[in-house]
């Protein structure tokens, strides 16, 4: 059977540039790199809404990042969210697609994105045997669904995508996870109730990114930025993100609005795509508008404008959707310099938080108190300490949060008896 993979997306998300996009990118790449020409180039295959798919321009956007990663882009509209019954037949749909794909494209592997990617899959590869799935698990989707959207927990729909859950579990032959608590989580499920099974294997691999500049090359940057936008002498906190519940949007400009009672001269940056939300609650909480910037850019001219700051926020609350999660912020963060005040409910962040130095880890109360004086105590330290943070920040990301750092982990998945290289390439120059 070939070894030639089969990457699953699903969610109408490939067509922009978000967390799971990165994810499944920097997944499709690492499989092109540890494969390394041994067989054909995967296929990223990415269900998508009819109405993203009619816009012409973000689908051959969309395309054509995908085949520089090495692989090639096929698109597959999906049935409307609000349509009755959609949930089940985008599932049959989708397991139909799969199946005929991997017998289209003599699939060996299939690697499934996100839950509704694996469910399909495992339908798929039903009494297939012969072709390998790995279920490469974001989150804890069900329990998402319930605490910020509308699954109730007696509906049949519950029911349902917790059958659905087991089975894909059980039918992957590899299990990747992006935190520690997720992979426990995981295997709760494999070993509650059901008949005996191979345990599959299991790989731990946080969401990274592929920008790994050298420190000297993000300080250049950070000082280019900081006169850009004349904050001079003025420390500088950062947030980088929308304004979904999760995020505490709310929570964080508190923390802001109690660090300038204590450091007048404190400036807040939220590169946002929610704008309007942002000036309201920075105005409700009395935050002038000289204080603080709230824009927008394209996602590949963050790094450029984000390395000005000082300290980042990534705040989260104490429930199990989070205790899971992996943001894509933390290491986006960190490569650019900047230390990041963290929740401890975010336990493996937290921990590099600590083990490297590079921020400060705050209580999951997340009360603006504390994370003022967390955010203060970083500004407050001299100059050539926090020089020498920001290179340990950026030091961190690139050993433990880069592209480079996962592919050891993609060659235990799809080379295991290949020789693995003991030096990284040389680091990335940093956006203009």
């Amino acid at each position: 059977m070939s070894t030639r993979c089969l990457m699953v997306a699903f969610g109408s998300t490939m067509l922009s540039e978000d967390g799971y996009s990165v994810r499944v990118a920097m997944a499709t790449r690492a499989v092109v790199a540890v494969q390394e020409g041994s067989c054909p180039p995967p296929v990223l295959l990415s269900f998508e809404a009819i109405r993203s798919l009619r816009r012409r321009p973000e689908r051959k956007a969309a395309a054509a990042r995908i085949r520089s990663m090495g692989a090639i882009p096929l698109f597959v509209p999906v049935f409307p969210v609000r349509m009755p019954f959609s949930y089940r037949l985008n599932g049959w749909w989708a397991a139909l697609v799969v199946w005929v794909a991997c017998r289209a494209f003599s699939i060996g592997i299939v690697h499934a994105q996100s839950h509704a990617a694996a469910f399909a899959a495992a339908r798929a590869l039903l009494w297939d045997r012969r072709r390998r799935m790995v279920f490469d698990v974001h989150g804890v989707d069900v329990e998402e669904r319930q605490i910020y959207g509308d699954l109730d927990e007696y509906s049949s729909e519950y029911r349902l995508r917790r059958r659905h859950e087991r089975e894909s579990f059980r039918r992957a032959d590899v299990i990747v996870t992006v935190s520690h608590d997720l992979e426990r989580y995981v295997t709760a499920i494999l070993v509650s109730g059901g008949p005996p099974f191979p345990h599959p294997h299991t790989e731990i691999i946080p969401c990274v990114l592929s920008f790994s500049a050298s420190p000297e090359d993000v300080e250049e940057a950070r000082v280019k930025a900081r006169k850009r936008l004349g904050l001079r002498g003025r420390p500088c906190v950062l947030y980088l993100g929308g304004t979904s519940g999760w995020q505490l949007p709310a929570e964080k400009v508190a923390a802001f609005a109690a660090l300038r009672r204590t450091m007048p001269s404190a400036f807040v940056l939220i590169l946002t795509g929610d704008i309007e939300t942002f000036t309201e609650l920075c105005r409700d909480a009395g935050i002038p508008a000289d204080d603080c910037l709230i824009t927008s850019c394209p996602h590949k001219e963050v790094a450029a404008t984000a390395c000005a700051a000082d300290v980042a926020l990534l705040l989260r609350s104490d429930n199990v959707v989070n205790r899971v999660a992996s943001p894509t912020k933390f290491a986006e963060y960190l490569s650019m310099g900047v230390p990041v005040v963290i929740t401890e409910v975010l336990a493996d962040f937290a921990g590099i938080v600590r083990d490297r130095d590079v921020g400060a880890v705050v209580p999951a109360s997340n009360a603006p108190e504390l994370v003022a004086a967390a955010i203060r105590d970083l500004l407050l330290a001299p100059i050539d300490e926090q020089a020498l943070t920001r290179n340990r920040c950026v030091v961190a990301s690139r050993e433990v949060l880069s592209f480079e750092s996962i592919l050891p982990a993609y060659r235990r998945i799809y080379r295991p008896g290949a020789e693995t290289p003991t030096t990284l390439p040389p680091a990335k120059a940093p956006p203009p």
